[in-house]
């Protein structure tokens, strides 16, 4: 048999022996071939593969031309960096589909420095890309690309993070609010109510970022809901992002209480911690915190840290190559938003 990524109609009907218009009406369903070659001539296409052929033409010529997405996401500065983990799955949903007419570019932006995101997509926008994978850490800013993308046509996902924008948006991403719910739960069996409850955020100089805040939020409606007739002692630690982090005269007051106590970091930076506890000899802790970077989890794995939230960054990227491409393609905008369930993740499951 024939290779059958080189085969095309005219090989079919060699190989049958019929004409070219026999298969024509084989392929399409028609009347006017009896069932004998029919038979025949399906048999061939399923042994050939020629049907995954012929998929993959009727994707290209709905495209038209090679489909170009444009990644823009916040710079990638070290090995640790969180924005690597959607990458890698965009890439994966790239390589999957490379056969099929797709490319990518990946533009970067400093998320302290709005100008920089506005500039890259000036950039975009001038290209003609068919679509676009962002983060709208930016509120403003994401609400200018938003309108102008939506009034030449392009879609625009937003990964990581869902706000409201001044436009419909899609977002493949987890609820951060209902994230911070889930881990005030986690906490709370291991801390209970008499014990102290602290929330970290890693601030950048405009303050803290939409995802913490929402997890913040989320954290603490757990016990206004669930306790209500209860004083929880929950305490806000904010620290920049710049600075390393230190236990300044007041926390070590509130942490070096004989108290049960649980420690909520609001990002991928859970690691921060326990060597600070350690040199501070603070112990009956807790933490949980976000995201199975290396350093996150080998903390987890040696019991250090408690609980990791994984918002699937990985599956977030790969989700988002795979829905624009069935969008562009199929017109098919059914998978353009996915709500990110919250895994929880110990040391027994890391």
């Amino acid at each position: 048999m024939e290779d059958s990524s080189s085969l095309g109609i005219k090989d079919i009907a060699k190989i049958a022996n019929v004409s070219i218009g026999t298969v024509d009406r084989v392929l399409h369903n028609r009347d006017g071939v009896s069932p004998t070659t029919r038979k025949r001539i399906l048999q061939i296409i399923e042994e050939t593969g020629y049907t995954k052929n012929i998929m993959a033409s009727r994707l290209k010529l709905a495209a038209r031309k090679k489909i170009k997405i444009a990644i823009l996401i916040p710079e990638i500065k070290s090995e640790l960096s969180y924005w690597r983990l959607p990458q890698k799955g965009i890439e994966k949903a790239v390589t999957e589909l490379k056969e099929q007419g797709i490319s990518i570019q990946y533009f970067q932006f400093n998320f302290l420095h709005p100008q920089s995101f506005n500039e890259q997509c000036g950039i975009i926008l001038s290209e003609n890309y068919d679509g676009i994978i962002t983060v709208p850490l930016l509120e403003k800013e994401s609400n200018e690309l938003l309108a102008i993308a939506q009034k030449a046509g392009i879609p625009v996902v937003f990964l990581d993070t869902e706000r409201s924008l001044d436009h419909e948006a899609n977002f493949i991403c987890q609820n951060s609010y209902k994230a911070g719910k889930v881990a005030g739960r986690l906490l709370h069996g291991l801390v209970g109510s008499k014990g102290k409850y602290f929330v970290v955020n890693i601030l950048n100089e405009d303050g803290i970022q939409i995802n913490n805040l929402q997890r913040e939020n989320g954290f603490r409606s757990f016990f206004e809901e669930n306790f209500k007739d209860q004083k929880i002692e929950i305490h806000t630690v904010n620290h920049p992002l710049k600075d390393d982090f230190e236990m300044t005269d007041e926390l070590k007051d509130l942490f070096t209480s004989n108290t049960t106590k649980g420690i909520f970091v609001t990002n991928a930076r859970s690691f921060l911690i326990p060597g600070i506890l350690k040199e501070n000899k603070i112990t009956d802790t807790f933490i949980i915190g976000f995201d199975l970077n290396r350093k996150n989890l080998a903390l987890l794995k040696k019991g250090q840290i408690n609980f990791l939230i994984n918002q699937k960054p990985e599956f977030q990227g790969y989700s988002a190559i795979k829905s624009l491409f069935k969008f562009l393609t199929k017109k098919d905008d059914s998978e353009l938003n996915i709500d990110i369930p919250v895994e929880i993740i110990v040391k027994e499951n890391a």
